[in-house]
């Protein structure tokens, strides 16, 4: 609680700042009495509340799509892994293996790459990202980690403009190699196909979520409605409470001034619709609210290595002050 405060507390500014300016307004002898009719701002708000209901609906949607995604990536690897133990040599077995780890990395790491429609470059969640979390990619690249699992193939597989699509080419190239040798039955080469297939298309999934933002149309609609309405909630709320100081007795003399707390109270509640919806959005980008593909793919790894036999895995990782990465 104390966390999601802090990572909004600029619209609560915000609102202090108008709303005391609102009464300002109000109090002027230039401008006394100065307000916006209570209807006008109640249509508004209503209006704002069924497109940031909408906006955050969608966004639901793309999130839960980029999970299902990954879990089906989950399924398949393991699939991958007990096909390739059971029907290949054990120097075979453990290069499809590792390629396949190799591949899930290339793959989170160009989901993770910056895109300028994505909101990690706002100041809230910079700030939020460099005191309470970091992921994985932060402290690695994608060079260092596929040497690691490939020798001395990393290197064919850098030079190429996308490495994880290049991964799975030579992925395939291998198994139908298996067929020609007459080293699999044709169908066990059959299933090996069809899992390389679903990995194309998980990543194919994957791909469509990462460089195709939510619709801007409607996203800048919502935050300018938003705006629009939490800047004129002051002015609709002044008299309310200036008609309440009127009525005297222990909050007349400060009666107008509630117009700060409950106006930033209401505007924070709209503004914080938005901003989590905006900020979730993008669930490859590395934010708090994200799909935590990091941690998925190292547990993957531990799996998958020690189906192979191996006592020396990496360790999980952990959640960072309670955030999956």
């Amino acid at each position: 609680m104390l966390d999601f405060a802090l990572w909004s507390r600029r619209s609560v500014i915000y609102m202090v700042a108008v709303s005391a300016l609102a009464i300002v307004l109000y109090r002027f002898p230039g401008t006394a009495g100065f307000s916006v009719p209570w209807s006008v701002v109640l249509v508004l708000g209503t209006t704002v509340s069924l497109v940031t209901g909408f906006k955050n609906s969608q966004v639901f949607t793309r999130s839960n799509e980029a999970l299902q995604a990954f879990s089906q990536i989950t399924a398949s690897s393991r699939l991958w892994s007990s096909f390739c133990r059971d029907f290949t040599d054990a120097a075979t077995a453990r290069q499809l293996i590792y390629r396949h780890l190799a591949w899930l990395t290339a793959l989170r790491f160009s989901l993770r790459r910056p895109m300028p429609w994505e909101s990690l470059a706002r100041a809230a969640n910079i700030e939020f990202r460099r005191r309470r979390y970091h992921i994985q990619e932060d402290k690695s690249s994608v060079a260092e980690e596929l040497r690691a699992l490939l020798a001395a193939d990393a290197e064919t597989v850098l030079k190429s403009a996308q490495p994880a699509i290049a991964l799975l080419d030579i992925q395939l190239a291998q198994v139908n190699k298996l067929l020609k040798n007459s080293a699999v039955p044709t169908q066990v080469y059959s299933e090996l196909t069809k899992l390389m297939r679903d990995f194309h298309d998980q990543q194919a999934r994957c791909d469509r979520i990462k460089n195709n933002p939510y619709p801007r149309q409607y996203a800048i609609i919502s935050s300018m409605f938003m705006i629009i309405f939490c800047t004129l909630l002051p002015f609709g709320v002044v008299p309310v409470f200036a008609d309440m100081g009127k009525l005297g007795g222990l909050l007349g003399p400060v009666a107008i001034w509630l117009t700060i707390p409950f106006s930033a109270l209401l505007g924070w509640v709209y503004m914080s619709l938005d901003l989590v919806g905006e900020s979730s959005a993008n669930p490859f980008e590395g934010g708090a609210n994200d799909v935590p593909i990091s941690q998925i793919c190292r547990d993957i790894e531990i799996e998958l290595r020690g189906a192979l036999g191996e006592s020396s895995l990496p360790a999980p990782l952990p959640a960072i002050n309670d955030i999956a990465t």
